[in-house]
């Protein structure tokens, strides 16, 4: 490199002299002299002569210095300006540019690139494999780029790998970007997988608030309930509510903003809660929450599409994810990095399942198709061939020695994991299985396309079914001690039992009010009451009306499977009658005709006699359900449901006060990390000063113009940068203060909402 240098001093070949200095000058090492400065001057001039008078202004000290930094040119750092924007302008540029944001995506600048597009950040520093824009132009993923055409040359390909490695420099001066890593270390010890010590993993105070209430239900595909404690996750639209099990309280929103959760697990321990969703054909990720702290910990993935499966590993080191992208993917819950990238299935995939044991990770697809692998290598050890069409679930049992499988074909199938051979299948529902879940004990439970819900003994036997009143169960699950069952259905519905004997113990709301619609709709009730005093609750009277509804329809039940019966038998009749006929010598010529048409009658009227069976065990438990109802409302005593009501109305408000500190508290984490970026930005850019004022201490006259120009920026920018600090230091102390504050009103409240409770079990 010096050799190239020295020879442009003799043949005057500006442009050559301008590369040699360009690859020292990268090397950020400043010579007596300054190296920059010539480099300045010859840039921006271009010219032979004043090139000449450069040189002649760079002693031969500063040639020195360029000889002693010419080693270091082998390892030069890759910029966003001088290696990564060319390549950009050559191929990316036609589409991704300000004037024509393909994707809302801007490539052609820094800022541009940073920002990202529509569905969100293009790279991340540090993790090529995890970078958008990297998969892309490597066509890892689609969409690829350029498109329509064959990817850029390995040589290419390895600036932008190496720019985004290096930290993401915009220039040679510029301060690398850390590397995206997650807040917190997930890595359980050996000793703390499974089931965690001391009380369960509940949340602490969470906001009640939902984040949208809609108009109406929708489909919910998201359901699962924590395996130690009395918690279940139901996904909602941008959010999903937590549950308590027990009493079927609603007790935290968590919200997730990347879209629409499709599917939600807990980790092995039940301390941490994956959701997973997004918005369909834009953007996929995986959100991962401490349900102890309740606070959001990490997120994973950087899909084009929405999530539909993911699970993490018993020891939660990996992250599993899987989508419409049909592909597989392990990400690493220690870095955020890719670990592993599965190119096995044909169609969506719909199921993830990491053994209880983590050395297994099993996935379906949409084409029926189930394969494990080695989650450490990625490896294929078994694929397992027998549902005939799309795989909707996957569930280990407790010991890892039985994967079991849900299909659209109807059938729920065991596998052996040692041998990757089938131990056992049976066909659960009618039309398709839609949902599997074990729980602790080795049982099962599922639900599918003909509207039941049914609990499966350890032997694969069925124990019992669950009457569900709603459109179609889409999830169930088992609680986590096994007690209860849980399930949703495509109207957004949610109801639970008790498995032992399929009593049903009430709705979970899916779709709640905001809070302080509720709050005025209880105080309008608790005003009721008082002015009420001690006459019969309108629950009552309603519950009385709801029972005899239910009773007039369970008799006119009665009555159309009376008349099934009587046309079933009529019908039975008429082909015992032309069945003799047709033993009799000389039959007429048609009675193989009639006969077949009246077996066909029959058939009908026998499928009209089991409709109306099953339409009057419906009523029948309906009615059964009301006399329940009606018999608990008569117990409650007017006081009592007052001191209820009073109670409630505490816990909602208190709920308003943890809600206002939950949001100022992830503002201030906001703030904070806002900070923490402004100082580092500001230290970078006053440690850019101090060189800057060394290089124009023996610059030059005509560099030092330039340098000055380049101080008088800077400093500005700095000034700007510190008034901007001082902002928001003003404002986080704000917020730290008013956050003080609520704390204070929601122990207030909080004490009060106490004494409301124990005043109710007066």
């Amino acid at each position: 490199m010096l050799l190239r240098a020295s020879k442009c001093f003799v043949t005057t070949d500006v442009r050559r002299w301008l590369n040699a200095l360009k690859a020292a000058e990268d090397c950020r090492t400043p010579g007596p002299g300054g190296i920059s400065e010539a480099f300045s001057i010859a840039r921006q001039r271009r010219g032979v002569r004043q090139s000449s008078a450069a040189l002649r202004a760079w002693s031969f000290s500063g040639l020195c210095c360029l000889a002693v930094v010419v080693s270091a040119v082998a390892q030069e750092k890759t910029t966003f300006q001088d290696h990564v924007l060319p390549l950009v302008e050559s191929h990316c540029a036609k589409c991704h540019n300000p004037d024509k944001k393909k994707g809302d995506l801007d490539l052609t600048s820094y800022n541009g690139v940073m920002k990202g597009g529509g569905s969100g950040q293009v790279v991340m520093s540090g993790n090529p494999d995890s970078s958008r824009l990297f998969k892309a132009v490597t066509h890892a993923e689609e969409p690829t780029m350029p498109p329509n055409k064959s990817r850029l040359p390995d040589k290419e390909l390895d600036v932008f790998k190496k720019w985004i490695a290096g930290g993401l420099l915009e220039t040679s001066g510029s301060k690398a970007i850390a590397a995206t890593k997650p807040a917190v270390d997930l890595a359980l010890k050996g000793d703390a997988v499974g089931k965690p010590d001391g009380p369960p993993p509940m949340p602490p105070e969470l906001p009640l608030d939902p984040v949208v209430h809609t108009s109406r239900g929708s489909a919910l595909t998201g359901l699962a309930s924590s395996p130690w404690a009395p918690l279940a996750a139901i996904a909602g639209h941008k959010q999903v509510l937590l549950y308590n099990t027990d009493t079927i309280d609603l007790i935290g929103v968590l919200p997730y903003p990347e879209g629409n959760p499709a599917h939600v697990q807990f980790s092995r321990n039940g301390k941490l809660l994956l959701i997973a969703g997004g918005h369909a054909g834009k953007s996929g990720r995986v959100a991962v929450w401490d349900i102890t702290t309740g606070q959001r910990v990490m997120t994973v993935g950087e899909e084009y599409d929405t999530i539909l499966a993911a699970d993490i590993s018993p020891d939660q080191t990996k992250i599993a994810l899987g989508g419409p992208g049909r592909l597989v993917k392990v990400y690493s819950s220690a870095t955020g990095e890719l670990l592993n990238k599965i190119k096995k299935h044909t169609d969506w995939v719909t199921a993830l399942a990491f053994s209880p044991n983590g050395e297994l990770l099993a996935s379906a697809d949409r084409n029926g198709g189930v394969s494990i692998w080695d989650p450490h290598n990625g490896q294929e050890m078994f694929t397992l061939a027998g549902h005939k069409s799309g795989v909707t679930a996957l569930a280990w049992r407790g010991d890892s020695r039985i994967l079991a499988s849900s299909g659209e074909d109807g059938a729920i199938k065991w596998w052996d994991p040692g041998e990757g051979k089938q131990a056992k299948t049976w066909n659960a529902h009618n039309g398709g299985v839609l949902s599997i879940a074990y729980t602790h004990d080795g049982r099962l439970v599922s639900c599918g396309r003909d509207n039941q819900v049914t609990l499966w003994s350890a032997d694969g036997n069925k124990a019992r079914s669950f009457e569900f009143f709603g459109e179609l169960p889409l999830r169930a699950c088992l609680s986590h001690d096994g007690a209860r069952v849980i399930a949703i259905d495509f109207n957004g519905r949610a109801a639970a039992w008790t498995s032992a004997d399929a009593r049903r113990v009430g709705e979970l709301d899916t779709n709640p009010l905001p809070l302080a619609e509720q709050i005025a709709k209880l105080e309008k009730q608790i005003q009721e009451m008082q002015t009420r005093g001690d006459k019969p609750l309108p629950a009552v009277g309603e519950a009385e009306a709801q029972l005899a509804k239910a009773t007039a329809e369970m008799e006119g039940a009665k009555k159309e499977l009376a008349a099934a019966k009587a046309v079933q038998t009529d019908k039975e009749n008429g082909v015992v009658t032309l069945k003799e006929v047709a033993a009799k010598p000389m039959p007429p010529a048609d009675i193989e005709v009639r006969l077949a048409d009246a077996r066909e009658v029959r058939a009908k009227a026998r499928a009209a006699f089991t409709n109306t069976t099953e339409a009057l065990k419906l009523k029948s438990a309906k009615v059964e359900i009301a006399k329940a109802k009606l018999k608990e409302l008569q117990r409650i005593d007017p006081a009592e449901a007052l001191a209820a009501a009073k109670a409630r109305l505490a816990r909602f408000k208190a709920a308003q006060t943890v809600g206002a500190i939950f949001k100022l508290r992830e503002s201030i984490a906001t703030r904070k990390r806002d900070q923490e970026t402004l100082l580092a930005d500001i230290a970078a850019k006053q440690e850019e000063l101090a060189k800057l004022n060394r290089d124009s201490a023996t610059a030059a006259s005509a560099v030092k113009r330039v340098l000055k120009a380049q101080i008088k920026n800077l400093t500005a920018e700095i000034r700007a940068a510190e008034a901007n600090a001082k902002k928001l230091a003003r404002d986080l102390a704000a917020d730290e203060s008013k956050l003080q504050q609520l704390t204070d009103t929601a122990d207030k409240t909080r004490t009060a909402s106490a004494s409301a409770v124990e005043q109710s079990k007066l």
